[in-house]
């Protein structure tokens, strides 16, 4: 569940434990998973990469003429 994006406060509640610390004794998260998930919600990790997409291009501009307005 860990793994597919739940939240860990979400998992204590459905396992029914009083500590967190509980919990995560049974979430086993690999160091690559952290790793993506890092880059992937972390505001200077999506800073990045919105740094090195390429600019989106702007819609057409619609000719009222020609499309019935």
């Amino acid at each position: 569940m860990l793994e597919n994006g739940a939240d860990i406060r979400f998992i204590q509640a459905i396992l029914g434990h009083a500590q967190l610390t509980t919990t995560e004794i049974y979430t086993h998260v690999t160091i690559a998973k952290l790793k993506e998930i890092h880059a992937l919600t972390h505001p200077a990790e999506r800073t990045k990469r919105a740094a090195l997409e390429p600019p989106a291009r702007p819609a057409p501009e619609l000719d009222p003429r020609t499309h019935g307005h």
